[in-house]
């Protein structure tokens, strides 16, 4: 038999018992893994990275909310470059350019605010710009 043979001799086949026991370490590796993502997302969800300062998972925690931020950023940003925005409040979809929600009546606030990270950036769309521009170039919004 050569080094690249894939016949198996009788001795080399995996008998049912085998392979039942194989699928079974597979079904419970997994379960293992279903549960302690959960326990992870348990764990992320009550708690914040002040509340774990000084600990292993104030870094993790510290990461997972910069990524909610970013992903609350990009979904606003995708709904304003189709001329759309959310109420913070009730979560009805408005015309990017409402004042009120016309569903629970709150009062809208910019969708984007300048962050340490990223000072200059559009309140309408979320466009970053450079500093003295006067309009936006992903809404043409006036600049303030």
């Amino acid at each position: 038999m050569g080094l690249f043979d894939a016949k198996q001799t009788k001795s080399q086949a995996v008998s049912p018992e085998v392979a039942d026991c194989d699928r079974q370490l597979a079904a419970l590796t997994q379960r293992k893994r279903e549960i302690v993502y959960n326990i992870g997302q348990l764990y992320a969800d009550s708690n914040d990275a002040v509340s774990a300062a000084g600990t292993v998972y104030e870094n993790p925690l510290k990461e997972l909310e910069r990524i909610a931020e970013d992903i609350s950023t990009l979904e606003k940003r995708k709904l304003a470059l189709q001329g759309l925005r959310k109420c913070e409040k009730c979560g009805n979809v408005l015309v990017l350019d409402s004042a009120f929600c016309n569903k629970c009546g709150e009062k809208l606030e910019p969708l984007f605010t300048p962050t340490e990270q990223n000072p200059h950036v559009c309140s309408k769309c979320g466009t970053p710009y450079t500093e003295g521009a006067a309009f936006c170039t992903g809404c043409g919004s006036k600049l303030e």
